[in-house]
């Protein structure tokens, strides 16, 4: 397995954190918790060493934090997602502190950064999908049944993508509450919590069954960062009969984002010198964030050798930033394209109204014009001013101009642009921001809030747009003063268009990119993924909501779990100012860890059931590989015998409630409608019409839900006496807390006053 370089994280993470108390010290718990994410050969441990400042953590709903702004409609969901919140508070001068908020599957749906950016999650303003989608979380999907033509049922299959963080809401009435992945497991203690969740089949109604459980742990680092691991494990059985319809086969580890009105900027080093420029606006190593699925090699959001755009790991450094408003980005060679050209061979004076192309189909996706198309060329004559006159009076609040601003033999460009709503679709920070014209010589300019036509006519040179004032002679004088070209009687006046982020239009003296808050992901390079089948790869792109996506696969031939196999991921998050994201994620890179696991590489402790009368308890050996435990109860009777992890033979085995009903063993759709009748676990449904539902319970309305809770993993013959009836009592096996001991009273008076001070 790979060798990680022996640098420990307190090389630039002073002093040792200061831990609460540990909260739900269930023991099972923590042992399935602890083994599964560490108890395996070639187990590398975890580089955080020491943390600064204090973690916290509870499993109480704190209440609705409302800084994070989440979406309206959807805040009233957050107090059945919540299941764990865990805070670093930074020492003194430091400012990051951050708190997370954990869902019912133990995925991350917010980070909160209380004295930097603020949230870093999206607002959630999906429809059927508050924190289902735009969290950070993992996917898994079947590829021969997603969407597979003709393979169920004869029929062609729908989506079958298992999310971690739970269902879209679309089977009323059953989900008019939104259904999250259930939890199994959780654990806090010391520094990191972790957690063991049943992942869902996310789009409904589904034909489909899932296999897949989910594993997540979080260790606060200290200095804002955070390292996940998470896991996905196929709990299929072994022998199943048709092991096409349980494979996982394409992953994202993770599937996340950033809410882009915080963090509109992305930012990759470059791949060669591995050097991250943010404090030129000219050589910025900013991304494009085109619409999602426009991140093609190649395509507008390549800048060069796959830097933003999907691409293999191997071809990146291993981190991407996001970075708060504030940063400026030259697009200099990209502001032109909002250029209307003119057709290769159309003669303007003979057609103006059908000789002119917008934008989208006069340029190539590098920026430069398509073979034969001609740009309009902003000028201001030689030896004269614009010469503007008033256009149409007062349009929407400002004062319209027709000024001399471009050359002659141009046509009709019908064309309505306003400031802040950039057309340009892969740079979504420019919403809400402003637009102008400047000159080239001095750069001296005016901010414009819209541009009615670049032209209009070919025998004139008249661009008209309006000025941000509602004097007409006020509007006219500054156009014609700004660019006075009175001076040069020889060459016009070149000129250039811009578009800015909401804010100053140019950095000013006290410019500092640097002390920008930014939001760094550290997902590896493609080197790590010589130890495991398959490959890595990174995608991002932006959407019409308030969310900029970002996601890792793990996809291509052998990235692939069969029953019993487990993919594990160890990477980081960290919150910083932009000046410190390379330093620090250079530092982490070499430490992220991918790993297939298959079931002969685990070291499980034992975990026996224990029976008295229609009640019983599990307990976990005391110890890592423990093969013996305890049971204090005299009446209670050894039930059934198995391990803390995965192992071959063996299938995990739940509690499950719905209702007043329990159940005990290996079928995690026990209580589901249609079970034994068009369904199985694991499998499809044998009848397109009928749907799987794991929301519902049998017998009861559709209020009612299950419950499920992760015991070990079990022999399905020895253990098949469990089942139905026995309902889960974890008070029958625990010793009990001994009384402090009593401490007789002295026979004679001290002789001497108390070492130290009484309480």
């Amino acid at each position: 397995m790979k060798r990680l370089q022996q640098l420990a994280l307190c090389g630039f993470l002073p002093g040792l954190i200061t831990s609460s108390t540990a909260f739900d010290v269930n023991s099972l718990d923590a042992a399935i918790l602890q083994d599964m994410l560490e108890s395996y050969t070639e187990h590398q441990p975890s580089t955080c060493t020491g943390a600064t400042g204090t973690t916290t953590f509870t499993f109480d709903y704190p209440g609705l934090n409302t800084a994070s702004e989440w979406h309206p409609p959807f805040e009233s969901f957050e107090e059945d997602l919540f299941l764990a919140a865990m805070t670093h508070t930074d020492a003194a001068p430091g400012k990051r502190s951050w708190t997370i908020r954990l869902g019912q599957a133990g995925n991350m749906y917010s980070h909160y950064c209380p004295d930097m950016h603020g949230e870093t999650m999206p607002p959630q303003a999906h429809t059927d999908a508050p924190w289902i989608d735009e969290v950070h979380q993992s996917v898994s999907v079947n590829g021969y049944l997603n969407y597979g033509a003709a393979r169920c049922n004869g029929e062609d299959c729908p989506a079958n993508f298992v999310h971690g963080a739970g269902t879209y809401q679309r089977d009323d009435p059953y989900t008019n509450v939104p259904f999250y992945s259930q939890s199994l497991a959780k654990h806090c203690a010391g520094d990191s919590c972790t957690f063991a969740a049943w992942g869902q089949q996310a789009h409904l109604a589904t034909i489909f069954t899932s296999s897949v459980m989910t594993f997540n742990k979080y260790t606060n680092c200290g200095n804002g960062i955070i390292e996940h691991t998470e896991m996905v494990h196929n709990f299929a059985p072994e022998n199943v009969e048709a092991p096409e319809h349980v494979d996982q086969t394409y992953f994202n580890f993770p599937w996340s984002g950033v809410r882009r009105s915080n963090l509109p900027y992305a930012l990759e080093p470059d791949k060669d010198t591995g050097e991250l420029s943010y404090d030129d606006p000219d050589t910025v190593h900013y991304c494009p964030l085109c619409g999602w699925g426009n991140d093609q090699p190649g395509g507008p959001q390549d800048m060069g050798s796959g830097r933003c755009a999907r691409t293999d790991l191997r071809n990146l450094r291993g981190y991407t930033t996001f970075a708060e408003p504030g940063l400026f980005v030259n697009r200099e060679t990209k502001d032109q394209q909002y250029l209307w050209c003119r057709k290769p061979g159309a003669d303007c004076y003979a057609s103006a109204g059908t000789c002119m192309a917008n934008p989208s189909e006069c340029y190539n996706e590098n920026g430069t014009p398509k073979t034969g198309y001609t740009p309009i060329q902003l000028e201001v004559p030689a030896g004269s001013t614009p010469r503007c006159v008033n256009h149409i009076n007062i349009f929407e609040g400002y004062q319209t101009v027709a000024c001399n601003m471009h050359a002659a033999g141009f046509g009709n460009c019908g064309t309505y642009l306003y400031a802040g709503t950039s057309s340009d679709t892969c740079a979504p920070w420019l919403q809400g921001g402003s637009m102008g014209l400047y000159r080239q010589d001095t750069g001296a300019g005016i901010n414009i809030p819209y541009v009615r036509h670049w032209s209009y006519s070919p025998n004139n040179k008249r661009m008209y747009f309006s000025v941000y004032s509602q004097d007409q002679a006020e509007a006219i004088n500054l156009v014609n003063s700004v660019f006075d070209n009175t001076g040069n009687t020889t060459h016009p006046l070149s000129l250039r268009f811009e578009t800015f982020p909401p804010g100053e239009s140019f950095p000013g003296p006290d410019y500092n990119p640097g002390a920008l808050d930014a939001v760094t992901f550290v997902y590896g390079d493609g080197d790590d993924y010589n130890i495991v089948p398959g490959a890595g790869r990174r995608r991002m792109g932006s959407s019409s909501r308030d969310y900029t996506v970002f996601t890792i696969n793990w996809w291509q031939n052998g990235a692939k779990l069969t029953p019993g196999d487990t993919f594990s991921k160890r990477a980081f998050v960290f919150a910083s100012e932009l000046a410190a994201a390379k330093p620090t994620a250079d530092n982490l890179v070499p430490k992220v860890i991918p790993d297939k696991i298959d079931d002969t590489r685990w070291n499980p402790r034992a975990v026996d059931i224990y029976k008295v009368g229609t009640s019983f308890d599990a307990v976990a050996a005391t110890s890592s590989q423990g093969t013996s435990t305890t049971c204090t109860s005299t009446s209670a009777t050894l039930a059934c015998s198995g391990f803390s992890t995965p192992k071959a033979g063996y299938v995990p085995f739940f509690h499950i409630t719905c209702g007043a009903s329990n159940y005990l063993g290996p079928d995690p759709y026990h209580f589901t409608p249609g079970n034994g009748e068009w369904f199985t676990f694991p499998g499809l449904s044998n009848n397109n019409a009928q749907k799987i539902r794991s929301y519902a319970c049998a017998g009861e309305v559709e209020s009612v839900r299950p419950t499920w809770k992760l015991l070990g993993w079990f022999d399905p013959l020895t253990c098949s006496s469990l089942g139905s009836g026995l309902s889960y009592d974890d008070n029958i096996c625990v010793v009990p807390t001994p009384p402090p001991p009593v401490t007789a009273a002295p026979t004679s008076p001290p002789t001497g006053q108390p070492v130290t001070a009484a309480p």
